[in-house]
């Protein structure tokens, strides 16, 4: 097993603990059974557009979000507080090479947490109705905006103890409201980047999620999540060169 590979391994074992994990599983069938309660007397269209919506604002805006951010914000955070970097430094691998091996564990171990809110929703629907590009649509969208969120929170979580508190803020104060409302800046919300794939793949979802995407399409938010991962891949590698390890 390469060094790269083993810290990998190591780090997303570390991301998921038990008790944790379990909580946060149970979190991700939150939409499903929203979906379920408030389309159980709905046609198929009406059943359609509830998911649409029930997706974009408790899948996409808030569980996927804050799951991610949860356990994003240990991957490097609670190596720093442990003092095991300087540890990890001792590896054959390079400061940029550890950065990556980390922004990856992360995101691994937040994207399979998210993923079973994805097939959890988009199957229910699909069971219901049929429409297996949902599923689709949601499990790449939430690759997509899994990414993100973990290419910012990883090197916010070394730098600060309150990763998580900053993460959540952002997401309720500057996601939820401010760019609700200025929908131009759409680009700097993380779970806006997923809708946008959702709404490429899932044919007729882009007019219900109009307000919250604007005019972005998935092209647009494959290269801004490419940016996001320079930007974390970048930014962890200067901090790990930088800062003190001990």
């Amino acid at each position: 097993m390469t060094p790269m590979l083993a810290l990998v391994t190591v780090s997303i074992r570390q991301a998921l603990p038990t008790r944790r994990t379990a909580l946060l599983l149970l979190a991700e069938l939150g939409p499903a059974a929203v979906y379920l309660l408030a389309t159980s007397n709905r046609t198929a269209v009406a059943a359609f557009d509830g998911l649409v919506e029930i997706g974009a604002s408790t899948y996409f805006g808030l569980v996927l979000p804050v799951v991610t951010i949860v356990i994003a914000a240990g991957v490097l955070g609670n190596e720093r507080r442990d003092t095991t970097l300087s540890f990890i430094a001792l590896r054959p691998m390079s400061r940029s090479g550890i950065a990556a091996a980390k922004l990856l564990a992360g995101f691994l171990a937040a994207f399979a947490v998210n993923l079973v809110g994805a097939l959890a929703l988009g199957i229910t629907h699909a069971i219901r109705f049929g429409g297996p590009e949902i599923v689709l649509g949601l499990v790449v969208g939430g690759l997509v905006a899994t990414l993100a969120y973990t290419s910012v929170v990883v090197p916010l979580g070394f730098l600060t103890d309150r990763a998580v508190i900053i993460g959540l803020a952002y997401l309720f104060i500057a996601e939820n409201g401010v760019i609700f409302a200025l929908s131009g800046l759409a680009l700097l919300s993380p779970w806006r980047l997923g809708a946008a794939v959702f709404a490429d793949i899932v044919e007729g979802s882009r007019v219900v999620l109009t307000d919250a995407i604007g005019t972005m399409t998935s092209a647009n938010a494959l290269m801004a999540a490419a940016v996001y991962v320079v930007f974390g891949v970048a930014t962890t590698s200067y901090l790990l060169r930088r800062r003190d390890l001990a």
